[in-house]
């Protein structure tokens, strides 16, 4: 059994609309992402350490998996994964990305 999965409230808006956009264009593209990034947190949870470190912020900070178009940073905490933003692998991250953004 892994570890439980927590979004931030902006990760899970960022993700919804992701979803949304897609969808307007290619519903089955959107399900079959969602399906994927499912998949891959679910093993997140049993390998949290799985996820490389940003590069933008260096070792010790956040940890991203991959789900393309889609980048997804975390934090391993006590309590579990911490889903902290979404966004596609193309945008910018950086220490302003995350203003505003309270953890759960």
């Amino acid at each position: 059994m892994g570890l439980k999965i927590l979004w931030t409230e902006p990760a899970a808006e960022q993700f919804a609309e992701r979803l949304d956009y897609i969808g307007a264009f290619n519903p089955e593209a959107a399900r079959l992402l969602r399906a994927r990034v499912d998949r891959s947190l679910r093993r997140l949870a049993d390998y949290p350490e799985m996820g490389r470190w940003v590069p933008e912020f260096g070792p010790g900070f956040y940890r991203e998996v991959l789900v393309k178009p889609l980048r997804i940073l975390y934090e391993h905490h006590d309590k579990g994964l911490v889903i902290t933003y979404v966004h596609r692998q193309e945008e910018m991250t950086g220490p302003d990305t995350f203003e505003g953004s309270d953890q759960v």
